[in-house]
């Protein structure tokens, strides 16, 4: 069984090289999409998407906005184009010949930074109370452009004395990458230096606050006024505030909005109170320890109200930012988190999670969805490491984690 689990673990990760080996034209245009104009005279990378994920090739698109490489070495690529200080990306699939790559005016305005929702998930942890807030910010300039300033367009307001432990940046079609936060001069607003691309992006920070005799009473300021806003709050848990009401329940908690009928704003200070005990929901103790939960103990998921936004990221994988906010201490936040690990064959007794519990032996089929996982987190990690999000320390343990992971698959 281990020498089968090792010579599937090596055919998974030399499979895409293999698949490029006999080299590939990548051409294509660069298309400023504020103007709709093609862009001319501007640098191109080509990056290598292995080990350090290195520039193996340099160009300058011509003055219909084309460039174009020719490359012997293998695959799959990405192509990179710095414009008014914002990176953009285009991934290159083996096999793929012409690869566009979009870009939009940068520009400093703060006052278009428009937060159409937020969303607060409350969870007790050993005597605090443990936050994870969602910013939706949705960038709907026309003609379409890019918010940016290297100082940070973003801000947001934490609780005196909290201590931000996580900021997690989702953009338009993207990966999720950590980001740090910044303080400002202003008591307990941070900043974050991120560019908010044409579309929806998401922003997640994790702080902790006092929850001394199992009790808070909390008042959130947003630095940036949000259109809609709810809490998350375990159901074993109470929950009072004025002008909230219930607009649902999910996954073990129930849910409180705070939406001002007839278009009025909400207040600049949101005040509530939240008290009692609650351990993670069944389905978070499952992804952080393996072991199976009674589903029949959680309660029904009830529909959102009619006027609710379509579910955040946050609000779709809401136990699984959980279980691991859980693991933060030992782990470390904004590692390897791009996604929820999908269901594993009732099979295998146990899966792993940031390398918190040791795989077993697997059926091939849970292993082939650990291969694809591992394989991901090895992309996320050098894509971090290429835009500088991870500093060489951080990147040498990570990197050593994942190899353990693949020990741990192979049988080793």
């Amino acid at each position: 069984m281990k020498g089968r689990l090792y010579r599937l673990a090596v055919l998974a990760f030399a499979a895409a090289p293999l698949a490029a080996q006999a080299g590939q034209n990548v051409a294509g245009t660069v298309v400023n999409m504020t103007s709709g104009s093609p862009l001319a005279h501007v640098a191109v990378k080509l990056l290598q998407l292995t080990g350090n994920m290195p520039a193996i090739a340099n160009a300058v698109t011509d003055s219909q906005g084309g460039y174009r490489f020719s490359e012997n070495t293998a695959g799959p690529f990405m192509v990179e184009v710095d414009f008014q200080g914002v990176p953009y990306f285009a991934q290159v699939q083996n096999g793929q010949s012409e690869t566009n790559v979009q870009v939009y005016d940068a520009i400093n305005d703060p006052t278009q930074v428009k937060v159409n929702a937020e969303i607060m998930v409350l969870q007790p942890d050993q005597g605090q109370l443990a936050v994870v807030n969602e910013y939706r910010v949705e960038n709907t300039l026309q003609p379409p452009k890019t918010l940016y300033t290297p100082q940070g367009l973003f801000r947001f307001h934490v609780p005196a004395g909290a201590a931000v432990d996580m900021v997690r940046v989702v953009g338009p079609g993207e990966m999720p990458l950590a980001r740090t936060a910044v303080r400002t001069r202003q008591p307990d607003v941070y900043r974050i230096n991120s560019p908010l691309r044409p579309g929806e992006t998401r922003i997640q920070v994790a702080y902790r606050v006092p929850y001394t005799g199992l009790k808070a009473a909390l008042a959130e300021t947003p630095f940036l006024p949000p259109a809609h806003f709810e809490v998350y709050v375990p159901a074993p848990m109470t929950f009072t505030g004025a002008g909230f009401a219930q607009v649902g329940a999910q996954d073990g908690y129930t849910v409180y909005g705070a939406e001002p009928a007839n278009g009025a704003l909400l207040p600049a200070t949101l005040r509530f109170q939240v008290a009692g005990s609650a351990p993670l929901p069944a389905a978070a103790v499952t992804a952080a320890t393996g072991q199976s939960a009674d589903a029949a103990a959680a309660p029904a998921v009830a529909p959102p109200a009619a006027n609710t936004p379509a579910p955040t990221f946050l609000e779709r994988n809401l136990w699984v930012v959980l279980a691991l906010l859980g693991l933060a201490a030992a782990a470390g936040f904004g590692i390897l988190m791009a996604r929820p690990e999908p269901a594993v064959a009732a099979a295998a007794p146990s899966v792993t999670v940031v390398g918190k519990t040791a795989l077993p032996a697997a059926p091939v089929n849970a292993l082939t969805g650990e291969l694809a996982r591992l394989k991901d987190d090895l992309f996320l990690l050098e894509v971090r490491r290429h835009v500088r999000d991870v500093t060489e320390a951080d990147y040498a343990r990570l990197r050593s984690d994942l190899s353990a992971r693949m020990d741990r698959l192979a049988g080793k």
